[in-house]
């Protein structure tokens, strides 16, 4: 009867083993150039990292499960031109320290191209000549991080985007370098991103955002491009301590906001640029604290834009401060305006505070947007008179456009916590001896006496 009970025990065993899966061990398997890359890849089991070795391997490859490829310095995957150099299909990718070359060129090829794939990480890679860096497909909770990501050399209207998103949410693009694309980073219905530490150059726009909304935009430098930034039917934006400057083409513009709601720009250093920051149809931005310096235009207002706060900026050395329209706002939030550079009056109270409203705008600058030949006559005595004229009489101005707390000094934006205390301390010092002398120059003094 035992015997019985035995050998029923280990048929019970032998069924549960029939549908429990076996699960083996992650492996480290090691590539080499001489190999087939997408061989080996469709050998590997979930969870294998694959290090590929320094050399050239044939594109492309398609990753349908969970993998980690990573490359040694000089390990270069080469697409031949056509389609995408990596297609991603899974969840749990990593794709790191590779050299990818050579996409096709046709729409949505790319040097990566995820496909619905969540969790997946691109970092330390460099991609050369290809259509796009990285598409991502209705990707949630990827990083993208650290990459070098360059276009073919072609007109940027024939590129495509450096890393491109369409839909999902959650990811995160940061410390990117990004060169000679279409749009350098472009967000097109997303949701809850990230984009930090990112810098771009040398592309059509450098942040391109579309139907999106709860974005993180922070510490990036944006430079000579056509547009550094430009925001389109988005919402609940962030736009903070970034750097946007040489954006100086004849249709370039430091950041753009077209049609877009509950935004904050702060921190931010838009200097240099054809037109520093314009805004059309927008409600609810937050615009505080920020230098919109050396700008042919430093504001921009066309349409009708409600309930936009602007208060301690500094507007400095910009050739026109503003180019407005004829919707009345207030460039203040009521208890603090900005600094502008060519506003001159007295703080009687010396709190800070003007005591004749900024006016923004003139009838000059709206005849300059008509009759461009008019520049001729930029600084010269006769509009420098004009100009007076209108801050001495509002009513022959042109829209009610004003900051009526405007600053008298610019604002003080980089904080050194503890900075006057060490100065101060400092100076303490050094006065001390000094000090020490004085008293003994004059008692010997009264001494002699």
């Amino acid at each position: 009867m035992r015997m019985v009970h035995k050998r029923w025990g280990l048929f019970v065993i032998f069924l549960i083993g029939l549908f429990i899966p076996y699960t083996a061990e992650a492996a480290d398997i090691d590539v080499s150039p001489n190999q087939s890359l997408q061989e080996v890849i469709d050998q590997a089991t979930a969870g294998d990292t694959l290090q590929l070795e320094k050399g050239m391997y044939k594109g492309p490859i398609t990753i349908t499960k969970p993998l980690r490829i990573v490359g040694e310095e000089g390990a270069t995957l080469y697409g031949g031109g056509k389609g995408n150099v990596i297609t991603v299909k899974a969840d749990n990718v990593v794709i790191e320290g590779l050299i990818i070359e050579k996409s096709g060129i046709r729409k949505n090829e790319s040097a990566i191209y995820i496909e619905e794939g969540n969790n997946i990480t691109v970092q330390n890679n460099k991609m050369l000549d290809v259509m796009y860096g990285i598409y991502i497909l209705n990707g949630r909770n990827n990083t993208i991080k650290n990459n070098q990501i360059e276009s073919y050399e072609m007109h940027f209207s024939k590129r495509g985007s450096g890393i491109h998103i369409y839909k999902g949410k959650g990811n995160l693009i940061k410390d990117n370098r990004i060169a000679q694309v279409q749009d350098g980073v472009y967000l097109d219905q997303t949701k809850n991103a990230k984009v930090e530490g990112n810098t771009v150059v040398g592309s059509r726009y450098g942040f391109h955002f579309m139907f999106s909304n709860d974005i993180e935009i922070t510490k990036n430098r944006l430079q000579s491009n056509i547009t550094g930034l430009m925001i389109m039917d988005s919402s609940d934006v962030a736009i903070t301590d970034n750097t946007v400057m040489v954006q100086f083409h004849v249709r370039g513009f430091g950041i753009l906001i077209y049609d877009s709601k509950h935004l904050l720009l702060e921190g931010n250093n838009i200097k240099q640029n054809s037109t520093g920051l314009s805004l059309e149809k927008t409600v609810d931005v937050q615009i505080k604290r920020n230098i919109i310096s050396g700008n042919q235009v430093g504001l921009e207002f066309i349409g009708k834009n409600d309930n936009n706060i602007f208060t301690e900026n500094n507007f400095i050395t910009n050739v026109v401060q503003s180019k407005i329209t004829d919707n009345k706002m207030q460039l203040d939030n009521g208890e603090r305006g900005n600094y502008w550079d060519d506003y001159s009056s007295f703080d009687v109270t010396g709190d800070g505070i003007g005591d004749v409203t900024y006016k923004a705008g003139s009838l000059y600058d709206q005849l300059l947007d008509r009759q461009p030949y008019w520049q001729l006559f930029f600084e010269s005595p006769s509009i420098q008179l004009w100009s007076k004229a209108e801050t001495l009489f509002p009513s022959i101005g042109i829209a009610d456009v004003f900051d009526e707390k405007p600053l008298v000094q610019p604002v003080k934006l980089s904080e050194n916590p503890g900075g006057d205390v060490k100065r101060n301390l400092a100076a303490l010092l050094l006065a001390i001896p000094f000090l020490c002398f004085s008293i003994i120059i004059i008692w010997l003094g009264r001494s002699f006496k």
